[in-house]
């Protein structure tokens, strides 16, 4: 394929003289290859016609092993149980490919009754083999998609079968393409696109025919299916962006045509590259919708409550609610912002090695009723009191925007509460915690509802009217964070930091009432009616699927994670299942994910070599400009013919650099295909550049020869690497097993440190946790559940003096030197925010700007803790 600006020039344009010699010279070219394609033509079929075999033979072989679940077929398994069953749930990926998990699961007549777990074998309701016989047969195509790629790109009938025999011969592309994962419809969809594209291209000679629309179409139903499958396959859109960008670069500057070409060009490329995917993406989610009609059990939480309470099989199927909340209401409050979850809190306290010990206040995913209900109160400023509305004969006293309120946790009594005490994870943010005993509260308890967008005095509403919640002291917004997981050593599972942030334009400051128990009040509004429309579920799920995606955190198994660098050079390996099938012999059926390091090595060879060659070609043609060569001309056809698939390499390889989320090695096979494809065309080349140094009579068989022994060393190291293609049998951390020998001779860095004769090296790279929970922290006299603050009121302008406010608890205490050791968050230097040890060991604070004095009084069993004795100044500094 011609491939540079000149060469997409009609061939019977009129040009200059230098222009025409040019295309003479393209013409030349291209007559050769038409010579050589109509003598090779009767070959074509038979080479692509035995790959193609032979991807389907070998891709059949060894599916009933392992027998349980393999990686992330826990997932996409468990996903095709939701399409089977109709029960919506929540996933960072597009609908599309799970769609055609679950639809080969259907076929096999499988009925959604295997509950996928981790290291669970499968049980006989499940015809998991002919499941995977189906994934195995869409992943074969990617052989003789291969080939006819690099057979559009070169005319070149060796490159063609050595690029595909590349990619039969691989082991890990084998074993992706025969489980119940994503990766073969993506790649083959990337594939297939790329194809498109390239053909679509040689039919620039045939504009506005049909096959130049089909092609055109074709590329574009595979951009959505790409899109719609993965997001990575923005890689895919972005390279069929600079290609076609390309091609109408190339008929604007193209003399022998008017300018205005471009337009009915760049016109169809938009209806069939951009409208096109566009539409086949959003008719996957819209057969995704119409699928998925009843909800999943505790699936809530991902998603504001809008958006399930559209779905049937939900808490709201029957539910009606007043529409608005009076106080003294049990309401429960979720985070609007996406994987947040709902607001809860429990007993358990914050270790004191973070922050203050005071009880913890979080968001989760998962509803559980007893941690969720807050009660609600008023807190009347003028008065000086706060208004509980616990008593049923008083009058309803409806939640207003602007109003001082306290929130109460009903299973714990003790109020959400704020101060200058840094958050236990973001460290810029206040921390957020329960505190008081029995609904107790004062000023930093006190929080202002704020309606965006609404005026002062409008009632609050339920489910799809959203708030924020500003605390009056700290004059910073209750915000939830779904990037940061609380440590599991004491957090429950899953529980999200809550904090205190300064600035209100952050993401997660926004919450909703997600029930509402006014019973003063009338229920008017039935939850369903103020469900999402069909867009705005597509628009809600997008949002947490990025979120979703910006979320993914590293495993706790990090031999599986790896980073971009290590996978061109085979670094480290990935260990994706393991089965016991002897206890006495305790050997074990396994599945390792790791591509034949033959072909590895080989591409990553070729591909510098690529780049060898184009540096050398450039340099003689200007050392030597005028003075041809006779390998001149099949240098510039192999680098004209690899440009745009070193192209495709860098656009799916080289954007994981700049990714923080988790990566695995299997991210690295889109690109790998590409590289096995210029490792076909760069070794053609090197092959019949060699065979051209001899005789005409001994070329061909040259030539020949050396392209069989390629092929032979390729499907050699395929027959003793494939049981990595299918599955190995065996003892771990045995002295010898039988694929180890010939692994050591390409051992590089961490490629198979947990099996054989590595055992010591694998057992001495240990994982360690700092455990910041002490044991002994709850047998600390100094510390309490229930933390009290004697503190000066605001008095600032705008605000009311309260001295006391009525129904608080506020106990004076006399700070002592025992209830000040070793609390290990906080700073003890002066100018930085905080009072020195010293100061506060005489009974002095700081408190919005001001030192006063803190009266003496014996608290006794509710002596404050060594955490609560630093409070900060009101702007968060300390």
């Amino acid at each position: 394929m011609a491939l540079t600006i000149k060469e997409e020039i009609s061939d019977d344009s009129a040009v200059s003289s230098e222009g025409e010699k040019g295309i003479l010279k393209v013409k030349k070219r291209k007559n050769k290859k038409k010579r050589a394609t109509s003598q090779e033509n009767h070959h074509w079929w038979y080479a692509l016609a035995v790959v193609t075999l032979l991807a389907v033979a070998t891709r059949q072989i060894g599916l009933d092993q392992p027998a349980g679940t393999v990686w992330d077929e826990v997932h996409f398994g468990t996903f095709a149980n939701h399409y089977i069953n109709r029960t919506f749930y929540h996933d960072v990926h597009p609908p599309l490919g799970k769609m055609m998990v679950a639809g080969a699961a259907w076929l096999t007549g499988y009925q959604a009754t295997f509950e996928f777990a981790v290291g669970k074998e499968y049980t006989p309701d499940i015809n998991f083999v002919g499941i995977r016989g189906m994934m195995a047969l869409l992943g074969a195509t990617l052989v003789p998609l291969t080939f006819l790629v690099v057979w559009e790109a070169s005319f070149s009938l060796n490159a063609s079968v050595i690029a595909s025999v590349c990619v039969l011969c691989d082991t890990f592309i084998h074993r992706l393409n025969t489980l119940l994962l994503l990766d073969p419809p993506l790649l083959v969809a990337i594939v297939a696109c790329v194809y498109g594209t390239i053909k679509f291209h040689n039919q620039r000679h045939r504009e506005w025919s049909l096959a130049w629309w089909s092609w055109l179409m074709f590329t574009g139903v595979c951009l959505g299916a790409v899109t719609s499958i993965k997001y990575v396959g923005v890689f895919t859109v972005l390279y069929v962006g600079v290609h076609t960008a390309y091609q109408l670069l190339c008929i604007l500057v193209d003399s022998s045509r008017p300018v205005w070409h471009v337009f009915p060009h760049t016109a169809a490329r938009v209806l069939g590259l951009i409208i096109l995917p566009i539409a086949v993406y959003l008719s996957t989610f819209v057969i995704h919708f119409w699928v998925l009609t009843d909800w999943s059990v505790n699936g809530g939480g991902f998603y504001p409550t809008k958006f399930f309470a559209a779905f049937s099989n939900t808490e709201y199927d029957n539910a009606t609610f007043p529409e608005h909340i009076h106080y003294g209401a049990n309401i429960t409050i979720q985070s609007s912002r996406p994987i947040c979850g709902y607001l809860e809190s429990w007993f358990d306290l914050f270790p004191s090695d973070y922050t203050a010990p005071c009880q913890q206040v979080t968001t989760s995913t998962i509803r559980d009723d007893e941690g969720l209900m807050w009660i609600i109160k008023k807190v009347d400023l003028e008065a000086g009191a706060v208004i509980d509305g616990g008593d049923p004969k008083e009058a309803p006293v409806i939640v207003k925007n602007g109003d001082f309120i306290m929130l109460t946790h009903a299973e714990t009594g003790r109020s959400l509460r704020s101060h200058g005490h840094r958050a236990p994870i973001t460290k810029r943010h206040f921390q957020v915690c329960g505190y008081g005993d029995d609904g107790a509260g004062g000023p930093f308890e006190t929080w202002e509802l704020v309606i965006p967008g609404e005026a002062k005095g409008a009632n609050l509403t339920i489910i799809n009217q959203d708030f924020m919640l500003r605390h009056w002291k700290m004059n910073c917004y209750l915000k939830g964070n779904e990037m940061v997981k609380l440590p599991k050593e004491w957090a429950f599972s899953g529980a999200k930091e809550v904090t205190c942030s300064k600035n209100p334009t952050q993401p997660g400051t926004l919450w909703h009432i997600n029930w509402n128990n006014s019973p003063k009040l009338a229920k008017t509004v039935h939850a369903r009616d103020r469900s999402v429309s069909l867009w705005e579920k597509i628009y809600q799920q997008h949002l947490n699927m990025f979120v979703g995606n910006a979320v993914l955190t590293p495993p706790d198994d990090m031999e599986r994670q790896s980073r971009p660098w290590m996978w061109p050079i085979l670094w480290q390996m990935q260990t994706m299942a393991s089965y016991m099938v002897n206890n006495a012999t305790k050997e074990e059926v396994y599945a390792i994910g790791m591509t034949n390091p033959l072909v590895t090595y080989l591409n990553l060879a070729c591909l510098m070599g690529l780049l060898g060659l184009a540096f050398l070609h450039s340099y003689r043609g200007r050392r030597w400009k005028g003075h041809s060569d006779l390998g001149e001309e099949s240098r510039a056809d192999v680098l004209s013919s690899s440009w745009w698939l070193v192209l495709c390499w860098a656009f799916h390889y080289l954007p994981f650099f700049f990714m923080s989320r988790v990566l695995y090695y299997h991210h690295y096979c889109p690109s790998y295909i590409f590289s096995c494809m210029i490792t076909g065309m760069f070794i053609s080349w090197a092959c019949e550049t060699v065979s051209s140094w001899s005789s005409e009579t001994r070329r061909q068989a040259i030539l020949l020869g050396l392209l069989t022994a390629v092929v032979a060393l390729l499907f050699t190291s395929y027959a003793i690497f494939f049981p990595l293609a299918t599955y190995l049998t065996g003892t771990v951390f045995e002295a010898s097993p039988r694929i180890n020998p010939y692994l050591d001779y390409f051992y590089v860095g961490q490629m198979w440190p947990e099996f054989g004769y590595r055992k010591a090296e694998f057992m001495s790279v240990t994982t360690t946790k700092v455990e910041l929970w002490k044991e002994d922290i709850l047998d600390n006299p100094h510390l309490n559940a229930t933390l009290y603050y004697s503190t000066p009121l605001n008095t600032s302008a705008g605000m009311p003096a309260l001295n006391p406010v009525r129904a608080s608890n506020y106990t004076l205490w006399t700070s002592t030197e025992s209830s000040l050791v070793d609390v290990p968050y906080l700073s003890t230097k002066d100018g930085d925010g905080i009072k020195s040890l010293e100061s506060m060991l005489r009974g002095k604070i700081l408190l919005d700007g001001e030192t006063e004095a803190i009266s003496e009084a014996n608290v006794g069993s509710t002596t404050m803790s060594e955490a609560e004795a630093g409070v900060k100044k009101g702007d968060g500094e300390g």
